[in-house]
């Protein structure tokens, strides 16, 4: 994709947690939460974010956010460096940058009805007359399926999927271009998530959206994804094209991700690629490759250096030895 089409650019981002420290101050353990990550975000596409629970995905989405600050890197946003944006320039910019969270039970305040969830942000920003900031929830309320007449009800009387709709609502109503959605289904039934992804899409293309798509359920993200992101113990091992990462997987831990999809049909025989040992701990990360100790190709090389993400053939972008002489590597 074009240059000028780019919405959101990570560059070098890192999140580190300090857990441990010593007596006089100095860190004794740190979480490495966030690796040196470098992700474009054009307008207009959904960009999924998978891997397996604690590589870093909603850590990420909220470092974008600057809900968590990054400990190093630049995220520039349409052309600007957000990232050395002061307290009140980064609150003016949450009206451009939302966030959809995981949890609709956790996220919504029992104590509040509908119509002050929602008009929650417009009264924050001093967004219109009161008439109009309740005109502005009702059309959104329409927007996400909830009729008017639930407007003074509370979170408590809803269903999950019914308390999803007011969190997506609630982030929208402000209308921001980018949003970060953090897992917006994994908490809810499987008869709902379907409903919930479509909600999501359509209104993708009403409200010209740009999202960031974390899940670790890959049949959800290539559902509702253009472009995806494969991230291991806060690296990103591959980027491409839903269709040309899942026909054409290059990382061998993507290739271990989706061979673990089941399959509804009994008569297909997909070799299934097992990983061996368990994920290593963020505090004390492998050296070189982080997936070295889990690689059935892994090398001396792989042990001792990182490789870079390089792009090989058109959008595909992996970070593995193995494709070394093939690629040129990615700014």
């Amino acid at each position: 994709m074009e240059q000028n089409n780019v919405l959101v650019d990570i560059q070098g981002l890192k999140k580190n947690f300090i857990t441990a420290k010593t007596f006089t101050g100095k860190p004794l353990k740190t979480v490495h939460a966030v690796d040196n990550v470098n992700l474009r975000i054009y307008k207009g596409e959904t960009l999924g974010v998978v891997g397996e629970s604690g590589c870093g995905k909603s850590t990420f989405g909220r470092s974008i956010l600057r809900l968590v600050e990054p400990t190093e890197g630049k995220i520039i946003y349409r052309g600007e460096d957000i990232t050395s944006y002061g307290k009140e320039q980064m609150r003016q910019m949450r009206k451009q940058m939302q966030l959809i969270f995981q949890d609709p039970y956790a996220s919504l305040n029992p104590r509040m009805t509908v119509l002050e969830l929602i008009k929650a942000p417009l009264d924050a920003f001093h967004i219109g007359s009161n008439e109009e900031k309740i005109g502005r929830v009702r059309d959104i309320m329409e927007l996400v399926g909830m009729p008017e007449k639930m407007m003074n009800r509370y979170p408590h009387e809803f269903s999950g999927g019914q308390r999803q709709r007011i969190v997506i609502a609630r982030a929208l109503v402000l209308n921001p271009d980018f949003v970060v959605c953090d897992e917006p289904v994994s908490a809810l039934d499987v008869s709902v998530r379907a409903q919930v992804l479509n909600l999501i899409q359509e209104l993708k293309r009403k409200k010209e959206l740009t999202y960031l798509f974390i899940s670790h359920d890959l049949s959800v993200v290539k559902y509702v994804s253009d472009r995806i992101a494969v991230m291991y113990l806060g690296r990103v091992m591959e980027v491409a094209d839903k269709n040309e990462l899942y026909n054409n997987p290059l990382h061998p831990y993507t290739q271990a991700l989706l061979s673990a999809i089941p399959i509804p049909d009994v008569d297909c025989s997909m070799k299934r690629v097992v990983l061996s040992g368990d994920v290593p701990s963020p505090i004390n990360p492998p050296s070189g490759c982080h997936f070295h100790t889990r690689c059935r190709y892994a090398t001396e090389r792989c042990r001792t250096e990182c490789p870079a993400l390089k792009t090989i053939g058109k959008g595909h972008q992996v970070a593995c030895h193995l494709y070394e002489d093939k690629g040129s590597e990615t700014t």
